[in-house]
């Protein structure tokens, strides 16, 4: 049998640098470098930075 082909986007979870333990989920291309954004935070009311969290939970 032929290996599965991988897909060409990944589901990555975006954690909150307030660390107030609110995430986002979003999808992005598997080739491109982690993402990192200024999101709205509802728990501190801010827009706060979002950073990618690596498979152990923890942002890169």
């Amino acid at each position: 049998m032929a290996k599965k082909a991988k897909s060409r986007t990944v589901a990555v979870r975006l954690i909150s640098m307030a660390l107030t333990g609110y995430f986002r989920t979003m999808i992005r291309p598997r080739t491109h470098r982690p993402l990192s954004m200024l999101k709205y935070d509802p728990v501190v009311k801010k827009r706060v930075l979002f950073l990618e969290a690596t498979k152990g939970g923890r942002a890169k």
